[in-house]
């Protein structure tokens, strides 16, 4: 038996088969929070999700195999619905929530993110106005750590040629700000689990393909930007996108227009994947790890290649700067370090 029908054979027994509500009431959302070693964020997301002006809600966190005390926290929470699998990754988390759910409407958040209050209630109104849409998109802001605001990014609001817009930039930011129909996520079978980065891309990549969507402006959700968060792995994430593009480029062949779009796209995530990159490669410095430095950089150099000339000066001045400051130091000082 593949994964996908196990998973579905999982749902049967653990998720309702009544998926909306009754008496032309709000339908049911579920709200999917995979965990893996995130307990100091989790209460944050759970309660962002509890305290949503629109209702009804279900919240199932699926810890990741955690060594940390993310059952515990879970279990402070008698309203969600806990389950815990074998340390698997983001993608087979995502998807066992999703069919143990019971939603006719599906949102992903990720432990260290936070939902706004009426993000339930404004994703629910676009799709009353865009019945035709298969998901909604709306705007995230960004927090540090600590959770204090460090700004907004913004797209424009999209109204058509939703792929190719998406194949040139991730005009989306992120699976946090979206809302998805139970039906799209079914048909498009879950999230991939065969790579190791950028999944929540890549389903959106799919979904845009053969749903069509609908995007409005209120700010859904508070994406966290940390140092040893996932999304500041630049070289895992080049070597995902490498892989996610090139799978684009099979899908669009004969449409010069999309393959445009394509390789613009693929331009996008070498620059913002390079500079990450090279942020990574100063880390590394700073706590003496020339090693895995050495590492990042050749990775670097060679996913990005020739569009290291474009990435900004003040960038590689820092690196530089790491690198001196670390190579005069010597073995002796690297050992005090924390």
């Amino acid at each position: 038996m593949t994964e996908l029908n196990q998973l579905r054979r999982f749902s049967e027994t653990h998720g309702s088969t009544q998926r909306l509500a009754q008496n032309g009431a709000v339908p049911l959302v579920s709200v999917i929070i995979p965990c893996y070693n995130l307990a100091r964020f989790l209460p944050g997301a759970i309660d962002s999700v509890l305290a949503q002006t629109c209702a009804p809600l279900e919240v199932i966190v699926v810890d990741d195999g955690s060594t940390d005390n993310t059952g515990e926290i879970a279990s402070r929470y008698r309203s969600i619905r806990y389950f815990r699998q074998t340390n698997q990754g983001v993608s087979r988390a995502r998807n066992f929530g999703f069919f143990a759910s019971n939603g006719a409407y599906v949102i992903f958040l990720d432990a260290d993110d936070q939902l706004t209050p009426n993000a339930v209630e404004a994703h629910l109104d676009c799709f009353d106005a865009h019945t035709e849409a298969g998901f909604v998109v709306g705007d995230i802001d960004q927090i540090s750590e600590n959770g204090l605001y460090k700004y907004s990014p913004r797209w424009p609001v999209l109204t058509s040629n939703f792929y190719e817009e998406l194949l040139k930039a991730n005009h989306v930011a992120n699976t946090i700000a979206v809302m998805f129909r139970r039906s799209v996520i079914e048909q498009l079978g879950g999230f991939d689990t065969s790579g190791d980065g950028a999944e929540d891309y890549e389903i959106l990549l799919r979904a845009a393909r053969s749903f069509s969507s609908a995007h409005h402006r209120t700010v859904v959700a508070l994406y966290r930007r940390y140092p040893t968060s996932r999304s500041q792995q630049g070289l895992r994430l080049l070597r995902a996108m490498r892989r996610i593009m090139r799978a684009q480029r099979v899908l669009v062949r004969g449409n010069a227009r999309l393959q445009a779009a394509c390789r613009k796209g693929e331009n996008y995530w070498r620059d913002i994947f390079g500079v990450i990159a090279i942020k990574e490669t100063a880390r590394h410095c700073r706590r003496g790890d020339l090693l895995r430095a050495t590492k990042v950089f050749a990775g670097l150099v060679w996913h990005v290649r020739g569009r290291l000339l474009l990435v900004p000066w003040n960038k590689w001045h820092e690196l530089l700067g790491i690198a001196r400051t670390r190579f005069r130091s010597g073995p002796e000082r690297e050992c005090r370090l924390p």
